[in-house]
């Protein structure tokens, strides 16, 4: 249990730094990628739906402690989406990259939509073409192939953790 939490912190910490720092200089067309959003997909999809969401809400905590704005509203949709996400996951196969892209790309359409509702449903009219086309189908494209590093890494993690609950049991 000690040795999830340290490398959930771990990951959850460089990815929010990345994510801080270097994603601003490797974007596309203005658009940086999402790294919070790879990560939690693949943690809830690889592990479960209680692992999802503790890192959903502890990655969301971290980007709203790091954007400035309102504390929780990023936590509250990191939460959502690994439950959401851990949830669905019991029918796949996990050890499928494929279907974690997939996922990652459907999770970043949904998740950029609400944050463009909430963001901007008080001060303009709504358009939900301009940024489909200009900002959220290129960061869904990018999160998913960032993703395939993420499942790799996330990959490696869950092994580990399979071998240290392998090896707890037997003493």
């Amino acid at each position: 249990m000690r040795l999830k939490v340290i490398a959930y912190s771990i990951l959850i910490f460089l990815t929010v730094l990345i994510q801080s720092t270097i994603a601003d200089f490797i974007k596309i067309y203005d658009v940086k990628p999402n790294l919070t959003i790879t990560v939690i997909v693949c943690v809830a999809f690889r592990r479960n739906a209680i692992e999802g969401a503790i890192v959903g809400f502890f990655c969301g905590l971290m980007q709203d402690a790091v954007s400035g704005r309102v504390i929780g509203f990023y936590a509250l949709l990191g939460l959502y989406l690994g439950l959401i996400i851990g949830r669905s996951n019991k029918k796949l196969n996990k050890e499928n990259a494929l279907i974690a892209i997939f996922l990652t790309f459907v999770s970043t359409i949904v998740y950029e939509y609400i944050v463009y509702f909430f963001t901007t449903v008080f001060r303009a009219p709504l358009d939900f073409i301009y940024p489909f086309k200009n900002i959220i189908l290129t960061e869904a494209i990018y999160n998913s192939v960032i993703s395939i590093i993420a499942f790799i890494i996330v990959n490696r993690i869950h092994k580990r953790f399979e071998e240290f609950e392998k090896n707890s049991r037997r003493y």
